[in-house]
């Protein structure tokens, strides 16, 4: 891997929201969560221009296709084990949340072992995470009619990208 394939502007942003999770489980742990929706949002924003970017420029690299969905594992996984820990987020949902995106990196990476296949986050997985992000930010913003409905796409969403995310593996297979 060359020096310009990892220091692209959209692999500058993924690396830069990889470290966002500090201040969102920060704000969190004591409940600032007007300064906690900011940095999500920012996330969020930081999210889309790297791969808005990442096309427009033809800058799309190996690196970037595993830092892109990385970033939005590690802010996931950060935001919801400190909503549970510091403001009552059901721990199971919270687990729940964060195997997907361990038997996401478990699929990708017998991929990469076996056949050295490195799959981009797709729009299934992405829909997903906008998803389990607004139910995050229905929980953190009080918002409780929308708690049971977000919570019932989640679940949808879950299975619904796991399975996609295994066939796209599949079709991958050379056999």
């Amino acid at each position: 891997m060359q020096r310009e394939d990892i220091f692209t502007i959209p692999n500058i942003l993924s690396f830069a929201r990889i470290f966002l999770v500090i201040p969102i489980m920060y704000f969190l742990s004591i409940h600032e969560n007007l300064m906690t929706v900011w940095f999500i949002v920012l996330a969020v924003i930081m999210d889309s221009l790297d791969g808005i970017i990442a096309r427009k420029t033809n800058r799309i690299t190996t690196l970037g296709k595993i830092l892109d969905p990385l970033a939005d594992k590690i802010n996931t996984a950060g935001a919801f084990i400190a909503l549970a820990v510091y403001q009552g987020f059901p721990a199971w949902i919270a687990v729940v949340i964060i195997l997907r995106d361990v038997v996401i990196i478990a699929g990708a990476a017998i991929a990469y072992k076996h056949r050295a296949i490195v799959s981009a986050s797709n729009r299934p997985g992405k829909l997903t995470v906008f998803v389990i992000t607004l139910y995050g930010l229905s929980y953190i913003l009080r918002i409780e009619q929308l708690q049971f409905p977000f919570m019932i796409v989640v679940a949808i969403m879950i299975i619904y990208s796991i399975i996609n995310y295994a066939q796209v593996l599949i079709k991958k297979d050379p056999k």
